[in-house]
């Protein structure tokens, strides 16, 4: 496994980051300690990099797998929080939860721009400071649009976390090349940079290899969420030998996700209002996915209370 030093953080993580999505409630719902064996396996092939979020729920699989291993483990995860109270509730769940004093990263989640970066200023103010008491490594933002890179980089943060791919899906505000030439500028600003998406939620799986050798020329690190020792192995054996083990490549193709809705949807729309990619709509009483627009990113399932989202 290669390791890459996440810009002027100073920390060096594995090329392949394990994003721990596909883990929880939101998108296959292992238990913690189904969700925390995988993550072991990954930490024995040299994956020392994990990317969450207060969303995802997995904090329980996170920390089964660091009690059990002695490796020096770089977490990275992400909040909503925009006021200096919740920033300090998630702050303190984080640690709580992981059973760790020190949060690696922290990053502000899904911010567009400035304006929105603007609003989360008391959230991102809270963090520079418990950054400076040492309780944090690094601070930054997610995002899935050009501005909120440029954001990154103009409000002097330590890491972002980018989406780009390999046709551009998913990108709230530009063109690939937008996106490319604001991730360059972060990087030769000295930001840490590790990308997510690289296969477009699954749109790009049968360019897998193509699509994963592009996103990484991009990051110091690629987040890749995965469910299953095979999705690993496969993974950890590209990054070590640029391809995929040909046995592999059929089953990886059979493993196709989609977003099922169902029946008893209400049609109240929370979750069509909190879809960044515009990948649902209501069509008379129900909602419906747009499959060409949707990441498979699962968070519209956190917004319905009548849990009609799944993933399959």
């Amino acid at each position: 496994m290669e390791y890459s030093t996440l810009g002027k953080t100073g920390l060096k993580v594995s090329r392949l980051c394990f994003g721990s999505l596909t883990l929880g409630p939101l998108q296959n719902n292992l238990s913690p300690s189904e969700g925390g064996e995988l993550l072991l396996k990954a930490f024995d092939k040299g994956v020392n990099f994990v990317d969450t979020a207060q969303l995802y729920q997995t904090y329980p699989h996170i920390r089964h797998a660091l009690k059990k291993t002695d490796k020096d483990i770089v977490v990275a995860t992400k909040t909503y929080a925009y006021s200096a109270e919740l920033a300090k509730s998630a702050l303190e769940e984080a640690r709580r939860e992981l059973d760790r004093d020190v949060i690696d990263i922290f990053l502000l989640h899904e911010q567009e721009s400035e304006h929105t970066l603007r609003g989360h200023a008391e959230a991102l103010d809270f963090f520079m400071n418990e950054k400076a008491r040492g309780r944090i490594r690094a601070v930054g933002l997610s995002t899935h649009a050009v501005d909120g890179v440029h954001a990154a980089v103009d409000a002097g943060l330590d890491v972002v976390h980018p989406l780009i791919n390999l046709t551009g899906l998913g990108i709230l505000d530009g063109s690939r090349e937008d996106m490319e030439n604001a991730v360059r500028r972060a990087k030769e600003s000295g930001l840490g940079v590790y990308t997510m998406k690289a296969l477009g939620g699954g749109h790009l799986y049968a360019r897998a290899g193509e699509a994963l050798t592009y996103a990484l020329k991009w990051g110091h690190s690629l987040a890749v969420g995965m469910k299953s020792e095979l999705e690993l192995n496969s993974n950890v054996f590209f990054l070590e030998t640029g391809r995929f083990p040909p046995e592999d490549q059929e089953l990886l193709l059979r493993q196709n996700r989609q977003i099922l809705i169902e029946d008893h949807c209400i049609g109240c729309q929370k979750c069509v209002l909190a879809c960044k990619s515009k990948a649902l709509a209501l069509q008379g009483n129900h909602v419906i996915c747009i499959k060409e627009a949707c990441l498979l990113c699962g968070y519209c399932a956190a917004y319905c209370e009548q849990f009609c989202i799944k993933m399959i």
